[in-house]
């Protein structure tokens, strides 16, 4: 309805403003914030509990506070702590392209654009550390620079840039056009077209493989009303049905 538009959180950016949300299978809204620079997080947020960037964020947008257009879950991990946005459910990133809130299981998935040479996937945990921009990824990037006190969690899986070098974060499939990728979470890669899929067990990876490779700028994934994967290009490509098993 026009004039309906309301703005429920917002933080200042000057570059990567991650920006994705979806909610959760515990009703709330989970929102990605990325480290609001264009290059290396020279505002040093990566690591910086104070703000609301390099971050997922968690708020109730259903019960509000009075005189607000949320409020803060109890159970927050930082709620109640000195000098942290209580928004916070985890933190590190340097620009989450793309989140996923498994509705089946709980699980939040990342998709993180890298910097020099490392892209990632994170399936996220509450109150985790993620190291931008001490780490980038698993790997060293500037040691120097002032950590937070969660020690630092390592991504699910990691591309190095000679095969990905724009991470898209993509969706858990159960549809049945695809039942050799079932409970597969399927993402890609906007510069180079590729799409890989990864399943896990209680965060330990179980299954990991390159899928296909398009010519496809891919900038998101999404499911049907009948649970089938659905990507957008941004570069007008052709689709490229996933690869069977049998078909290496």
């Amino acid at each position: 309805m026009a004039g309906s538009q309301k703005t429920i959180i917002e933080w200042a950016s000057n570059g990567h403003n991650g920006g994705d949300l979806g909610f959760g299978k515990d009703g709330m809204l989970y929102v990605s914030s990325g480290d609001g620079t264009s290059d290396s997080d020279t505002n040093l947020t990566g690591q910086d509990l104070t703000k609301l960037l390099a971050k997922v964020l968690r708020i109730d947008v259903d019960h509000p506070d009075a005189g607000k257009t949320y409020s803060v879950p109890k159970d927050n991990p930082f709620v109640g702590q000195k000098d942290v946005r209580p928004e916070t459910w985890a933190y590190g990133f340097r620009n989450p392209w793309r989140l996923h809130a498994d509705r089946q299981t709980g699980d939040i998935w990342i998709g993180n654009n890298g910097q020099d040479l490392w892209e990632q996937i994170y399936l996220v945990d509450k109150g985790a550390n993620y190291g931008w921009s001490v780490m980038e990824g698993s790997h060293p990037f500037y040691l120097n620079r002032k950590a937070g006190p969660q020690p630092f969690s390592k991504p699910i899986a990691e591309h190095h840039h000679s095969e990905a070098r724009s991470m898209t974060g993509g969706v858990v499939y159960r549809g049945t056009k695809l039942p050799e990728l079932k409970d597969t979470y399927i993402y890609g890669d906007w510069s180079t077209g590729r799409i890989w899929g990864i399943r896990q067990n209680k965060g330990k990876v179980t299954w990991h493989k390159e899928l296909t490779d398009t010519p496809s700028s891919i900038t998101g994934f999404g499911l049907d009303s009948k649970g089938e994967l659905l990507f957008a290009d941004h570069g007008g490509g052709y689709y490229y049905p996933p690869r069977s098993r049998s078909q290496g």
